[in-house]
């Protein structure tokens, strides 16, 4: 995706999903990323779209990234030391070296992890894998405010596309937009039928 379009799509992103009035919260907003398969532009999308909502400076954003979230306390202390070298001013994690644990065992810290980001934050994403490579966006889907799903033209078929959707609405989690990525012809009629159905 080019860099015009790429910031056309985190506009479309910032009005549609992080513009809202928060009604008086002070919560911050969290939003997983991930796509059906793999090399569909997720952490390419998840940069962009944090680089657009720091584009204050203030560090009001955070980037993580689930493949080493199970390091709980230790990914906070990550983030922090990493946030200086973080391009404009963004505080980012990335995981330093292989991380175990149980997923499911860790449901109850991550919980609490993510409440004490989201008073520090105003805004947290997190990069996911794909679907078919780890269930991490599964496991956080009902711990985060929302998932948008990365499309890849020329690849993501439909049952990919609508087994994601249910996988992720089946264990607890909202469905907040979709990204069509690496578009290179019209926009296929089955996938623009379903971004009218979310206004987009």
């Amino acid at each position: 995706m080019q860099r015009s379009e790429l910031s056309v799509v985190c506009a479309g992103l910032l009005a549609r999903i992080f513009q809202r009035p928060s009604a008086g919260s002070s919560r911050g907003v969290m939003v997983a990323i991930t796509s059906a398969h793999p090399q569909a532009g997720v952490s390419q999308i998840a940069n962009a779209l944090a680089e657009a909502l720091n584009q204050g400076g203030d560090r009001c954003t955070m980037l993580l990234s689930s493949r080493c979230m199970s390091a709980g306390e230790g990914a906070r202390d990550a983030a922090v030391a990493a946030g200086p070298a973080a391009p404009a001013g963004l505080r980012q994690w990335h995981p330093s070296g292989a991380c175990g644990g149980n997923w499911h065992g860790i449901h109850t810290r991550l919980a609490v992890y993510f409440e004490q980001l989201r008073r520090e934050y105003r805004y947290i994403l997190i990069d996911c894998p794909s679907l078919r490579e780890a269930e991490h966006a599964v496991i956080l889907a009902s711990l985060v405010d929302g998932v948008v799903l990365v499309v890849e033209a020329n690849r993501t078929q439909k049952d990919q596309f609508h087994y994601a959707e249910r996988t992720l609405e089946d264990a607890g989690g909202r469905i907040l937009g979709h990204v069509l990525n690496k578009r290179t012809y019209v926009i296929p009629e089955w996938l623009h039928r379903r971004m009218e159905a979310f206004g987009i």
